[in-house]
């Protein structure tokens, strides 16, 4: 075959698998066995990145269409929903839904914006021959539109159990079926467990294993190297969740696994690089649990290398006294205001206990410049709030130790207070967080932001 014969061919190819993306895909063995499941309620229990959410949007699109081709389906038209545990996770999988649909077979009035996904108040996916996919949101509330009579409802990650009671109400009439696919972190998920142990939902656990990223006859979509880079990203604290699925994390005796003694250094910043300098300030809430560390991140590599440089921690004090000790921190390790890239303080505390104060990020501002000796108002520098959305602080350890096993974190030996949480924080809320959390505020906060996994509390359907 001529070259120009072999081009042709493969844009051939390529033109069918961009219009039928399902038709050429190839299915790893927990893959395939939820794909044929033909039980009312059925989990798909794996670890991240095994391909649940790939699966997932398969059984819809073959459902929509009437092509599915491991079982037998509703006759088509018929109505589903896909429901994700927000927004922004929402998003994610839509854009991978949008990729494997077949577009000649989607009703124009269906459209997808990069990175804004599908459009509408609901997210629609209309088919040509009558079908839908409404794309819905658990946050907080309730289910709206209670008198909807569905014939599959996909669940993409852990619902709330008020959730799984009223979807349970709105297939029954069509005899339809319930799929989930899902890592079981982010909500407490033992009413899920109890059903699967009585068979009420039937389920098929994806640890993430080089055997689970294989298809048959093919390739694995992972190697073995990436497995483990994968792994050393998440906190041993639910690694067996977050890699094998399981229903449970470990308890730990401390949190930093990763911290020893390689991460304490005592020489200076390496001269021939850059580095971003940032200070975190936890005001705390009562006498001795002001902190502020000093931090240095150097953002070149592949993964951030983090430094500890200096801690000051306060027993008691004004703002004007907590601004000129922070100014000493910054002058004993050669630097001043000018050199900090970032400023980032705690939300605000009233204090308890005696000899606690009012503290906020503005009343610091007065104080360094007090400090600095500069008028009212005239702060060289903004000390931006601590970005604090619910899992933030898991996220922001989980960098931090993820670093640590890299051997890309390293902290100075008068981080007195920080080396005994690094060494025994087991991520209870309790004095050994504090300076955590000035450094999370100071070295995390200088990385571009990446937001953690939210699990909302209560559940809408918008």
């Amino acid at each position: 075959m001529s070259l120009e014969l072999l081009a042709k061919s493969l844009n051939q190819l390529s033109k069918k698998a961009q219009a039928s993306p399902l038709d050429w895909m190839r299915w790893t063995p927990p893959q395939l066995e939820w794909l044929r499941s033909t039980n009312k309620a059925y989990l798909l229990r794996g670890g991240n990145q095994v391909g649940k959410t790939i699966a997932q949007c398969a059984e819809l699109i073959w459902r929509c269409l009437g092509t599915h081709p491991y079982k037998t389906t509703h006759p088509v038209p018929i109505e589903a929903w896909l429901i994700c545990h927000s927004m922004e996770q929402s998003i994610a999988v839509q854009t991978k839904l949008w990729n494997l649909l077949p577009k000649e077979k989607v009703h124009p009035s269906t459209v997808f914006i990069p990175g804004r996904g599908i459009m509408g108040r609901v997210p629609l996916v209309r088919f040509l021959n009558g079908s839908i996919i409404r794309i819905k949101t658990s946050s907080q509330g309730s289910l709206g539109a209670s008198a909807a009579t569905l014939h599959y409802v996909g669940i993409d990650e852990p619902p709330p159990p008020e959730l799984w009671g009223e979807l349970q109400a709105r297939v029954l009439r069509q005899r339809g079926q319930i799929g989930l696919t899902l890592t079981p972190v982010g909500r407490p998920v033992e009413w899920l467990k109890d059903l699967v142990e009585e068979g009420t939902v039937t389920d098929i656990q994806a640890p993430l294993t080089l055997e689970n990223v294989t298809p048959a006859g093919g390739r694995p979509l992972l190697s073995q190297e990436e497995i483990d880079d994968i792994s050393k990203s998440y906190l041993p604290i639910d690694r067996p969740q977050r890699l094998l699925g399981e229903w449970e994390g470990t308890t730990m005796d401390r949190l930093f696994t990763g911290f020893g003694e390689h991460c304490i250094v005592q020489h200076d910043l390496p001269a021939d690089r850059e580095f971003k300098i940032g200070v975190g300030i936890d005001h705390g809430s009562r006498p001795g649990k002001q902190v502020a560390i000093l931090s240095a991140v150097d953002l070149s590599g592949p993964h951030p290398e983090i430094w500890a440089l200096d801690e000051y921690v306060a027993n008691m004090g004004t703002p004007d006294d907590h601004a000129q000790a922070i100014i000493k921190m910054l002058e004993r390790n050669g630097m001043s205001w000018h050199h900090v890239d970032r400023w980032t303080g705690d939300i605000p505390h009233r204090g308890t206990g005696k000899g606690a104060g009012r503290m906020s990020n503005r009343l610091l501002s007065r104080g360094f410049e007090h400090a600095l000796g500069m008028e009212y108002g005239k702060c060289p520098f903004n000390i931006k709030r601590a970005w604090k959305p619910r899992w933030s602080v898991y996220w922001g350890c989980q960098v931090l130790n993820e670093a640590m096993e890299r051997k890309l974190f390293f902290v100075r030996p008068r981080c007195k207070r920080l080396l005994e949480s690094l060494q025994n924080w087991t991520f209870r809320d309790d004095d050994l967080k504090d300076p955590v959390d000035a450094l999370r505020y100071s070295a995390v906060s200088l990385m571009p932001r990446s937001s953690p996994t939210v699990a909302p509390s209560k559940f809408r359907i918008y």
